[in-house]
């Protein structure tokens, strides 16, 4: 005989199915966050000092796995503005996710725009009891950087932090409109100050090593490299070292004429070619290594226009586990079949743009917050 449930009987199981299923919802939402969370800190922070493993934004996830259906792997110039103009380059909800991106990053802008710092060095203010609220100052959203992405939910989170997803053509988006005037926009890339901070000791450096170092490249338009610096600065992070590479012979006058004056202390001008043989003098990395350590907050900048010197020096990073515990960012701008960058590039170019997004997530895995150049 069938067995029959009274109506007591079945509410209980139903009760004991939704006991379950929240139980099972509740360990699977634990199972995807990242591994560890700062107890010190409210819970919806990640603490990213303990962070082991790059968790990419979902949009750059698919575009790696789907970058030979969307054709960033073939021979010649491929274009990367497609996946901006076009929702069939990807899918109509791709393409969504893109433009909601797009509205979180101007907003982000604006409260970058409109930050107001309260302390002009952060280190002065820093020890393990005041650690927290100094580095809450440098906030953009009481809640994290994520909570400024609300609507899209598309930030990469590295070990330094969190960081815009990497997405073709390796500029703001609004170059695909507007073109050369937005070429030089760094406004594409996100900065987690806060993070970083939670990393800084009192006795951290700040060191930049610039490799591709002329002041006057960029003409009017300013030095990108001095745009980075002031965003640092203004954060409560003042640049204590800066090692200026730049192979073009110029008139050391000229170049302390162009420097602001609030980094000539800190600057070092070394006006020669870098050498891309591992432990040559003049191999910025040889530096690095001889005189910096893991406490030091280090920003690398790479964009000689010349790859048969870039990839090596890209290639030595990636291989060498004391060098990736060093550098905290990166930037460097690959040149490689990106159509709509080719009247700049010229024939100076390397690889696809499938190579680019791997190479720069890849970097990320291993632990450097590496972001595309201008």
């Amino acid at each position: 005989m069938a067995q029959r449930y009274r109506p007591s009987d079945l509410t209980l199981i139903f009760v004991i199915l939704v006991t379950i299923g929240g139980l099972f919802q509740t360990y699977v939402s634990v199972l995807t966050l990242p591994r560890a969370l700062d107890e010190k800190t409210s819970r919806s922070y990640l603490s990213i000092s303990k962070l082991t493993e790059y968790i990419p934004a979902p949009i750059e996830s698919f575009l790696i796995e789907n970058a030979v259906k969307i054709g960033f792997h073939t021979n010649g110039p491929q274009e990367g503005c497609r996946i901006w103009k076009d929702p069939e380059a990807t899918s109509t909800s791709v393409h969504f996710q893109l433009q909601l991106f797009l509205e979180d990053l101007n907003e982000y802008n604006e409260l970058v725009d409109n930050f107001k710092p309260q302390f002009l060095d952060l280190r002065t203010q820093i020890n393990e009891t005041s650690r927290e609220d100094i580095c809450q100052t440098v906030e953009l959203h009481k809640d994290g950087l994520m909570a400024v992405f609300a609507k899209s939910q598309q930030l990469s989170l590295t070990s330094a932090g969190y960081v815009e997803p990497l997405l073709p053509p390796m500029r703001h988006p609004s170059f695909c409109e507007i073109g050369y005037k937005r070429l030089l926009d760094l406004n594409y890339m996100v900065h987690d100050f806060g993070a970083m901070c939670r990393s800084l000791k009192a006795t951290s450096r700040v060191v930049l090593f610039d490799m591709g170092a002329s002041l006057q490249f960029h003409g009017k338009r300013g030095s990108p490299a001095i745009y980075l610096t002031d965003l640092y600065e203004r954060f409560g992070f003042p640049f204590d070292h800066i090692y200026a590479f730049e192979i073009k012979a110029k008139d050391p006058g000229e170049v302390f004429r162009l420097l602001p004056p609030k980094l000539l202390s800190a600057y070092h001008w070394i006006n020669v070619g870098v050498s891309p043989e591992p432990d040559h003098p003049l191999n910025p990395f040889t530096i690095l290594k001889q005189r910096f350590n893991k406490d030091d907050l280090i920003i690398v900048k790479l964009d000689i226009d010349t790859p048969a010197v870039e990839m090596p020096l890209v290639r030595q990073l990636l291989g060498d586990d004391e060098l990736i515990e060093l550098v905290d960012q990166f930037y460097f701008e690959h040149h490689v079949q990106l159509a709509e960058m080719k009247p700049y590039w010229g024939k100076q170019v390397e690889g696809t743009v499938k190579d680019s997004l791997d190479l720069f997530h890849e970097l990320r895995r291993k632990g450097v917050a590496a972001h595309f150049w201008v």
